[in-house]
């Protein structure tokens, strides 16, 4: 193994999911980072992103920050889908604006230091999108889909907590 100098970071999907699954426990939300036909809503779906034009911020030393594009799908069905789907918006901005203030340090993922709304919650025509990986061309008839996009910039999880099966921090 490399003689590891700089602290390693962690999964953001491992640390977006595990945030919002702490915050949703018990509310029957599906929290996960691709799309499924199996899945009913509601869901939130959450993922590091690579967007065309979108860059995430900057930071003045990556060894110790790391800047990354985060995407935040809520999918909801029924008659007030729209409304769903924008009330849980809103709560995923609670989650993680909680997250960041409070410091939470999620393990192999990273804590918040900060955050900033880069795209306000809409809604979209349908999950494929331009810039993204088509995952299904449409979605089903009622549902609905409100995206959010996220700036954060992350600190490295206790070294020891990090998986990576390539690299073996110090303790």
């Amino acid at each position: 193994m490399p003689d590891i100098q700089i602290p390693v970071f962690g999964s953001t999907d491992e640390l977006l999911l595990k945030l919002l699954q702490d915050f949703f426990e018990g509310q029957n939300i599906h929290i996960g980072t691709l799309y499924s036909e199996e899945i009913e809503p509601p869901m939130i779906l959450a993922r590091a992103e690579r967007r065309s034009g979108g860059i995430a911020d900057n930071v003045s030393d990556e060894r110790f920050l790391h800047p990354v594009l985060v995407s935040i799908s809520t999918i909801t069905s029924g008659i007030d889908a729209d409304e769903v789907a924008e009330e849980l918006q809103e709560a995923v901005r609670i989650c993680l604006r909680q997250a960041q203030i409070n410091q939470t340090v999620v393990p192999n993922g990273g804590v918040i230091n900060r955050i900033t709304n880069a795209s306000s919650p809409s809604r979209v025509s349908d999950y494929a999108t331009s810039s993204g990986v088509v995952q299904y061309a449409s979605l089903p008839r009622g549902w609905v889909r409100f995206e959010s996009i996220w700036r954060l910039i992350l600190r490295s999880p206790p070294q020891n907590t990090i998986t990576n099966r390539f690299l073996i921090p110090k303790p």
